[in-house]
């Protein structure tokens, strides 16, 4: 069992990207910090509504598979009422195509998600083609099913209900069983059920800064208080990409031919590498928020938006460096700590990257050395490049930060 949050990322001003809760049903990424809109500026700053989505394994029927069939072609069939009729928002998409998806019988919650996933793909800005539903997957809303203890009651088609028996652990169930926390909607895949468990946090007040410089093989944190410390995991993370990239050669070779069986290999050792490369990862994001937690500290991460950019095709470097930097799981890190610290109330920041690891804290620019040393000739001293990025992360000034949402 494993939890697979999503973070949204912008400026606090940004109401939109607050009060929206956006899910992959097709991915990993499935947890969202949102902002009560009902909130005044100060107290928003004080309390935050985080969303966990828990993973529950289960045993799949022949009932429910055919069930994703029809919910595919409902959404399918909205997706076309969309893109011929042009609907101005999600409400006028529902009306356009309630007559259609009535046809198929099933429960009117369906319809009502159904719209909303067509309405969602066809205002995708960055789609290439016409949109179409391919994977198996049911959305439902947090009053169109039943769940008492591990056993889940969602309908099927009006009046008749399908039954489904979770696999849990004692952290699934406390997050299940806890008062103060209240389940949203579900989205249910061929292999696991995604329950949405949502919650309200006091945010802590910083009395310092942690800054994380993220690097290929290490992440390096800094504090305040003049705790210092090199994380190795990301080293672990490289050699485990580097061992599964030589698998996949191995299996495109070998099944060249054979196009059912390469995809089928490279489905199951691509899970087993993203498994191995997350559960790394989550250790060490877990030692930093605890640390943070403990510690009374804001966490500040350099913002590397869009530094993939730097690594396509015709800039000049080789296809080997190119493949490594965009193996780089800086992403991955950055959406763990968000939400692990967002879930337990401490504040997160991202700042300018520019000069963290070519200044020197005094200002000066540094010179390169060897071994990842760089010298400062104002001061006289030798730093550790990470060590160094590390400290002028976590000494930014915070009008330069911009806060996670």
């Amino acid at each position: 069992m494993a939890f697979h949050p999503r973070t949204t990322f912008g400026h606090p001003s940004q109401q939109s990207l607050r009060n929206s809760l956006a899910i992959n049903v097709g991915g990993h990424h499935q947890f969202v910090c949102l902002l009560s809109p009902t909130l005044t500026n100060q107290e928003s700053k004080q309390r935050r509504k985080v969303v966990k989505m828990a993973r529950f394994s289960y045993r799949s029927s022949a009932e429910l598979s055919s069930i994703f069939g029809i919910f595919r072609s409902m959404c399918n069939t909205a997706i076309r009422v969309a893109i011929t009729e042009k609907p101005s928002n999600r409400f006028k998409l529902i009306e356009l195509a309630y007559p259609h998806l009535k046809e198929y019988g099933m429960h009117t919650n369906y319809i009502l998600t159904a719209c909303k996933v067509a309405h969602a793909v066809c205002t995708n800005k960055n789609a290439k083609r016409v949109p179409y539903i391919k994977k198996a997957f049911l959305e439902l809303g947090n009053q169109t099913y039943q769940l008492n203890h591990l056993l889940l009651r969602i309908p099927a088609t009006p009046r008749h209900y399908i039954f489904l028996v979770l696999q849990g652990s004692d952290y699934h169930l406390s997050l299940l069983n806890n008062p103060s926390h209240r389940l949203g909607s579900v989205i249910i895949t061929g292999s696991s059920v995604n329950i949405a468990v949502t919650k309200e946090v006091e945010m802590t007040e910083p009395g310092g800064f942690i800054g994380v410089d993220i690097n290929e093989r290490n992440t390096t944190v800094s504090t305040t208080e003049g705790y210092s410390h090199r994380h190795e995991e990301p080293s672990d993370v490289v050699e485990i990409k580097q061992r599964y990239q030589a698998i996949t050669t191995r299996i495109s070779r070998a099944t060249s031919k054979d196009n059912r069986m390469r995809q089928m290999l490279l489905a199951k050792y691509g899970k087993r590498e993203r498994d191995r490369t997350i559960q790394r990862i989550h250790r060490m994001t877990k030692k930093i928020v605890d640390y943070a937690l403990e510690n009374k500290l804001g966490i500040k991460m350099e913002k590397l938006t869009g530094i993939g950019k730097l690594y396509r095709r015709g800039n000049g470097q080789g296809p080997a460096f190119r493949g490594r930097m965009n193996k780089w799981v800086f992403g991955e890190t950055q959406r763990q700590l968000n939400y692990k610290a967002s879930w337990d109330g401490v504040q997160c920041w991202l700042v300018n990257p520019r000069g963290t690891s070519s200044n020197c804290l005094c200002g000066s620019r540094v010179a390169q050395r060897v071994d990842r040393k760089v010298y400062c000739p104002k001061c006289e001293r030798t730093w550790d490049r990470d060590d160094l990025a590390s400290k002028r992360i976590m000494a930014c000034a915070v009008p330069q930060a911009r806060p996670f949402t």
